[in-house]
């Protein structure tokens, strides 16, 4: 479902589909893409990134191939969220 970001509540690491606005025509360019405001772990350079549904896919792929590298969330940072 492709929401309009005016209506939601935006949310570090939260992901929302969004319509690409402005498509060329004859473009290969998605009708929709998936995005997620992130942060540096310093809580500055924030900054909103736009993913395919394929580069989640591979994302989550790549978790799975590597659970010793994922990082762990602190129970407080647990709460919060």
């Amino acid at each position: 479902m492709v929401e309009q970001l005016d209506n939601k509540k935006i949310v570090a690491g939260r992901l929302i589909h969004v319509k690409n606005t402005f498509k060329p025509k004859f473009s290969n360019a998605k009708n929709e893409y998936i995005a997620v405001w992130v942060e540096d772990a310093n809580g500055k350079n924030e900054r909103c990134l736009l993913f395919t549904e394929r580069e989640l896919k591979v994302a989550e792929q790549r978790t799975k191939n590597n659970p010793e590298d994922l990082t762990k969330k602190g129970k407080l940072t647990d709460l919060l969220d």
